[in-house]
């Protein structure tokens, strides 16, 4: 009797372990913020603090060879203003840090323009945690700037992104867009400072480019490739030459030329222009003057996003709006901060 109910006990443990086992393993067990996170979860990549791919802007200082550090190497910086700047293929990211009494309790995190806020701040002291966390991007190049707001220390121990991303160099241009014309595609893509020139390079199968053209440094908001056949489509990358040296392509983009008009993308005339008003959800109101193809690119985001596709954000050119030296500014509207919007057309 005595040895029957031993092997019931060890059959029961037994279960138990395997058990514990799937759900130590499973999603539900997923790392939260604020949690020490000393390796990389299951569907993430890691990459160190030293990975050459991440700047650092301002005043920081390393620190290496202690254990509490993942690889035993951190960074940290003290003072307003300082950042670290990064840009990775993919959907997902992680900020591994610290929590500590002297951290940070406002820092801003941008990610494509869109800001959130994040805090490094907790009474006592935890090495590698996770201190910040986003999913559910789309799937494609990400430009990240998480910046100090206030005079204590920020630390910056590894990046996560997800397990078939890459971190990718500064120098890549991002947000390559290509507009159909009549025999010809307009392109434009953000600006890479310090960049000498540009190489788009693009063919009629994607990934596969066969023709190669070089725009100067300035021509990033407006380069048009003509002589293109309409009703082909076509593929495009771009890459930019800094220093000498050419990076990494950006996304590829692709456009159909198509007959009737002699330039792509051209001025609206008054009827074909209108007034957007988004309400936010916070009751704040955001007022665009569009082309009608803008107010409806718009509407067909937004009524993707109802329908459960698309992207989380949308960005609006503000076009004459743009003040100070910048040759761009886009307004990126979160779809779950959108209350209603209104169109007012102007008359023809």
């Amino acid at each position: 009797m005595k040895m029957k109910f031993i092997k019931k006990i060890s059959v029961l443990f037994g279960v138990f372990l395997f058990t514990t086992g799937i759900l130590l393993n499973s999603n539900l067990y997923a790392a939260s913020v604020g949690q020490r996170l000393t390796d990389p979860e299951k569907g993430w990549q890691r990459y160190d603090d030293t990975e050459t791919t991440l700047k650092y802007n301002g005043n920081w200082s390393s620190y290496s060879n202690n254990s509490s550090y993942y690889g035993n190497t951190i960074k940290v910086a003290n003072g307003t203003g300082n950042s670290i700047e990064f840009k990775f293929q993919g959907n997902k990211m992680r900020l591994i840090g610290v929590l500590y009494s002297g951290a940070s309790k406002n820092m801003e995190v941008s990610i494509d323009g869109v800001k959130e806020q994040m805090s490094m701040y907790t009474s006592g002291v935890l090495y590698q945690t996770l201190n910040f966390e986003k999913t559910g991007l789309t799937d494609s190049i990400h430009h990240v700037i998480i910046t100090n707001k206030e005079a204590n220390e920020f630390y910056v121990d590894a990046i996560d992104i997800n397990e078939d991303g890459r971190l990718i160099g500064q120098n890549v241009p991002i947000n390559l867009e290509a507009i159909g014309g009549d025999s010809q595609v307009k392109m434009n893509w953000d600006l890479v400072n310090d960049a000498e020139s540009y190489t788009v390079k693009y063919g009629t199968e994607s990934g596969k480019y066969t023709e190669t053209a070089t725009a100067t440094k300035d021509a990033y908001g407006n380069f048009v490739i003509p002589g293109l056949t309409n009703g082909t489509k076509y593929y495009f990358v771009v890459s930019a030459k800094v220093n000498g040296v050419d990076s990494e392509y950006s996304n590829e983009a692709s456009a159909t030329p198509q007959g009737g008009g002699s330039q792509p993308d051209p001025e609206p005339t008054t009827g074909d222009r209108a007034i957007l008003v988004v309400t936010m959800t916070t009751g704040l109101e955001k007022e665009f003057d569009l082309s009608m193809k803008e107010v409806n690119d718009f509407i067909s985001w937004y009524e993707g996003k109802q329908a459960g596709s698309g992207s989380a954000s949308y960005a609006i050119n503000k076009h004459d709006n743009n003040k100070g030296p910048f040759s761009s500014r886009k307004d990126y509207m979160l779809y779950d901060r959108i209350l209603t919007f209104e169109v007012s057309e102007y008359s023809k």
